[in-house]
This record gives structure tokens, C-alpha cells and sequence, in this order.
């Protein structure tokens, strides 16, 4: 057992993933387990139905280490996929639907999938895809007419549903791709172990002492996303009825809330602040939640103490990485104090087991409140990037992993994001942290969203840039903006330009694509108004 792995309480009865379904079957085999848009297992139906799809791929000859690629939307479906090929050694790729033919095709050639499992409507981007990779890959519909689908395998009796006795820990069980901000997207290893630990570390803490098998979980994030797939496996490692969407709108999670007497969810901000939108707006009374979770971005502290106040439930923040199975810091409800404003800018403490250090530019640890990079030790960091060594071998460092992300740390442990190192802007030899930046514009009446990007610029290196949502039937001028923020921040970190937008792009989560945005610039297709001197 490792040194971070003591640090972690009973980690000696931890539950391996792949026996989740199982220990649920065996406490509450007719209970509920996943409830989606599409229809539902019980604990004995889910388990039965992983150890179909085990069965399933070891008749197809899938040998332990094959990779497998997932295409659709949240459907209870995905779960026997997930477990049957835990219980089989195969490695689940779980793909974003929202990806194009050309991107799934990549996907696809990169991992060597040899069968893609897709929903009906992505059959076109299916064809594409497997096309574009240039190699054979079987393909398998979720649902539908065909002689062979997923359901039908899940659902077929004559497939023998055996329990397997072996275990396959510390091979790769998981292939999550990247989004791919810094070229095209890697391929994630983790394992098992990593996997389970990272849950047992989560539920390690005092915030989960009051759950009980009573309470009944929300989840709307996708599966293909870290956040989104770790919600709904808590959810089943503590034998809980989890209700499963793949429709996020405020008004479908409004409703799912209050028919399945859902007690906690996990959403990203732009959900949370959607919700109380409607609420608002509608008059409509806030669903009775016991608590929500939120991660995958920070929340505006303003919105924030609102959604307190609003939903009158508890809250707890996640911050953390794919890399690292998930959560790095957990900021409690007890921390979500409207007295201690400070700690709402934070993303929490390093949980049960991980330890956090801000290095400068030369991998030299920082004091307390020196801006840095965020490093990252624990027993759940990934394997590493598929056929990426290199990759590898530069974010992984004497079992560290580098995050890429800036940070400090203050005097009590707390941690606070200030923005991605290569998303630093650098003007006239300052250091500029978008994130500072637009911290403090969002308090402008007028702005709804924004990113800021760096320029270039002869004279400064950079500009500073404001890329603006608006709220309806507002508007302001680089002037007024700069005025307005140059009470909170140095002049210098200003914006000189800016460019109003319908709607910033944003990822499945619903987290801001900085890069997107500078794309954009870069084409012409955000022009900028306001003069970079």
C-alpha cells in the first residue's frame, strides 16, 4: 500500500468497480438502480444485464486489453457496457456524441476500437467515422430494427450470465479522450484501481453522512465526461435509485426533481444558474434537494450565495481532472459560507489521500498565496496517455502530474484556480490571469458570460480582450467596462478590446472554450472592436 493510499480511511474494505452492481443486487436486488429517458434496470436486471455483455464479448472473441468505442447519449444501456467489460479485462471508450464524423474517426484509428457501439441518430456520423479511420471496425446500434443490437444482447437469455472470478486492476479499464485544447485529443489510461480509489475518496469525507439508501440522485452530465460518469457510479456504490437524462434543460431537470423526489444532484454552473433562471422568471417553487454538487467550472460567487438562498440545500464543489480519475479538492457544504465570502473563490481541500503543491517554472515548490502551477500526487493518477509517451512523460513527473492549471494555495489549505498557464497573457512583462479579469467583470450588471484572451500586439507582447454575453437588453462600451473594473483590478489587466456574442461556445459540460474563442478571433469570425495600445 502506497503512503497516499494509508492516508485514505478503510481503504482495506473498498468495493472494486466492477462489483457495484453486484453488492447492490445482493442489499436491494429489486430496488432501482438507474432510471433514464429510455428505460430502467433494478439492481438484479443491471447486474445480470453486465454479466450478459461480459459473456457477450468473450464469445466474440474480445480478449483482455481489446478496446471497445461507445457512441450515444445517457441511457441505462451504457452501465452493462461499462461493467461487462470491467468484468472482462476490455477497455470502454466512451466517445463525445457531439463530435464529428471526422473527430469519431480519429477516435476510433487512434484507440484500435474494434466495435462501436452507437445510438440510432448517430448512425451517419457512424458510417463517416469508420470510414475516416481507414480500418475494420465492427459496429453495433444500442437499439433499433437490426438483427443485432445491444438491447437484444442485453436481453437475450441464451448468453450465459456467469459471474467471472478474475480481476483486472492495474491494466487499463478506461479510455477518456481529452478534449484536445493543445492539438488533437489524447487518449486517457486509467485503471481500475485508480478508478475505484478515486470513489472511495470521495465518499471519504464528513459531507456524505448523512446520505442515506433512501436518497435518489439526478444526474444530466454525459457519460463521456469524468464528472458526468463518477456521479452516477457513487450513486451505485452506495446502492442508490440514480436517475439518468440526456436532456440538461432547466425545465426537464425542474420536473425529473420533483416527480422522482430527487434528494442530490450534480450539475456544471451554467446548469445551476439555468435552473434558477427558471425559477426565477416562472415563479416556480425550488425543487426540495437536500444538496448539489457542482464541478467541471468555478461559480461566480454572487450567483453562488443567490443559489444558496434560492435552493436552501446544501452545496459542495469538485474540482479536479480525467487524469486523476476526477476529483484533486472537495469544498464542502459546511464551507459554503456566506460569512466567509473568501472561501466561495475557492475550490476547496485536497481530499483524503492527495497532496497538492504549487511549483514555479522550474518545478520549485511556492509558499502560501504565490501564484503557480498546480501539482498533483495521489493513488488515481492515470496510467498515462495512450501510444503518447512523450505526452507522458512531460505531465508526469516522480509521481507527480503536472495539471496545467494555475493556482495557490492559501495558509489553511485552501486552493484557488487562477487559469490555465498557457492561457496566461502576458502584457508589457506582467503576468495577466483571465480568470482575475473576468471574476470581476461579471459583476457588471451587463454581462450575462465572458472570456478573456491575450492579443497579439507589437508594443505589450499582448492585449487583453473581452469576448461578451450580454444579458437581454444590455449593453456597454470598452470605456465604461474598464472604468467599472478599474476600481477592483490594476489598469494594466483592463480590456482594450471586445466583441459582443449570442452565445460563447462551450463544451458538453457546459465550461467556456477559451480556445474555441481564440479560433474564432483568428478566422475573422470574432471581430474585435476597440484599439490594442
Amino acid at each position: 500500500m502506497s503512503s497516499s493510499e494509508k492516508q485514505i480511511h478503510n481503504i482495506e474494505q473498498m468495493s472494486w468497480l466492477a462489483d457495484y452492481p453486484a453488492i447492490g443486487a445482493q442489499r436491494f436486488s429489486d430496488k432501482a438502480a438507474i432510471i433514464s429517458d429510455n428505460g430502467s434496470y433494478t439492481y438484479r436486471e443491471l447486474d445480470e444485464a453486465c454479466d450478459r455483455f461480459a459473456a457477450f464479448l468473450k464469445q466474440q472473441g474480445f480478449t483482455p486489453g481489446t478496446r471497445i468505442a461507445y457512441l450515444g447519449k445517457n441511457s441505462h444501456l451504457f452501465f452493462p457496457v461499462l461493467f461487462g467489460c470491467l468484468r472482462s479485462g476490455v477497455v470502454l471508450v466512451p466517445i463525445n456524441w457531439r463530435c464529428t464524423g471526422t473527430e469519431i474517426g480519429y477516435i476510433l484509428q487512434n484507440s484500435t476500437s474494434a466495435l462501436l457501439i452507437h445510438d440510432q441518430e448517430f448512425s451517419e456520423a457512424t458510417r463517416e467515422a469508420t470510414e475516416k479511420a481507414g480500418t475494420s471496425i465492427a459496429t453495433l446500434p444500442t437499439s433499433g430494427d437490426a438483427a443485432r443490437t445491444l438491447d437484444r444482447i442485453l436481453n437475450d437469455a441464451s448468453i450465459p450470465a456467469r459471474k467471472s472470478n478474475e480481476l483486472y486492476l492495474d491494466e487499463c479499464a478506461l479510455q477518456m479522450y481529452t478534449s484536445g485544447t493543445t492539438g488533437q485529443p489524447k487518449g486517457v489510461m486509467l485503471s481500475q484501481r485508480a478508478l475505484s480509489i478515486a470513489r472511495h475518496i470521495e465518499l471519504d469525507t464528513p459531507a456524505w453522512d448523512d446520505w442515506t439508501s433512501d436518497d435518489i440522485i439526478l444526474s444530466a452530465m454525459p457519460n463521456f465526461h469524468v464528472g458526468g460518469l463518477t456521479w452516477m457510479l457513487i450513486g451505485l456504490l452506495r446502492s442508490l435509485t440514480c436517475i439518468l437524462t440526456a436532456d440538461p434543460s432547466p425545465a426537464n431537470l425542474l420536473r425529473l426533481s420533483q416527480q422522482q423526489h430527487v434528494t442530490r444532484t450534480f450539475m456544471v454552473p451554467t446548469a445551476i444558474s439555468s435552473l434558477l433562471d427558471l425559477i426565477k422568471k416562472s415563479h416556480l417553487p425550488a425543487p426540495q434537494l437536500k444538496s448539489i454538487f457542482y464541478g467541471a467550472s468555478t461559480m461566480d460567487v454572487h450567483l453562488l450565495k443567490e443559489c444558496i438562498e434560492t435552493f436552501g440545500c446544501g452545496f459542495g464543489q469538485y474540482f479536479g481532472m480525467t487524469e486523476n480519475c476526477g476529483s484533486v479538492t472537495f469544498l464542502p457544504p459546511v464551507s459554503h459560507d456566506i460569512a466567509r465570502p473568501e472561501l466561495l473563490r475557492s475550490v476547496g481541500k485536497a481530499l483524503p489521500g492527495m497532496s497538492i503543491e504549487i511549483r514555479d517554472d522550474n518545478c520549485v515548490p511556492l509558499p502560501a498565496n504565490t501564484p503557480g502551477e498546480i501539482w498533483v500526487k495521489s493513488p488515481c493518477i492515470m496510467i498515462g496517455y495512450w501510444k503518447h509517451a512523450e505526452a507522458t512523460a512531460e505531465v508526469l513527473v516522480d509521481g507527480w502530474y503536472k495539471t496545467g492549471d494555475g493556482g495557490y494555495l492559501d495558509a489553511e489549505g485552501y486552493l484557488y484556480l487562477t487559469d490555465r498557464i498557457k492561457d496566461m497573457i502576458v502584457s508589457g512583462g506582467e503576468n495577466i490571469y483571465p480568470a482575475e479579469v473576468e471574476q470581476v467583470l461579471r459583476l457588471h450588471p451587463a454581462i450575462r458570460d465572458l472570456v478573456i484572451v491575450g492579443i497579439p500586439d507589437k508594443p505589450w507582447g499582448e492585449s487583453v480582450a473581452a469576448i461578451i454575453e450580454w444579458n437581454e437588453g444590455c449593453a456597454a462600451t470598452v470605456e465604461e467596462l474598464r472604468t467599472f473594473a478599474r476600481k477592483h483590478i490594476a489598469g494594466y489587466k483592463l480590456p482594450k478590446l471586445l466583441q459582443a456574442v449570442t452565445a460563447l461556445p462551450r463544451t458538453a459540460t457546459g465550461k467556456l472554450q477559451r480556445a474555441e474563442v481564440r479560433r474564432r478571433i483568428k478566422s475573422g469570425d470574432i471581430p474585435l472592436a476597440g484599439t490594442p495600445t
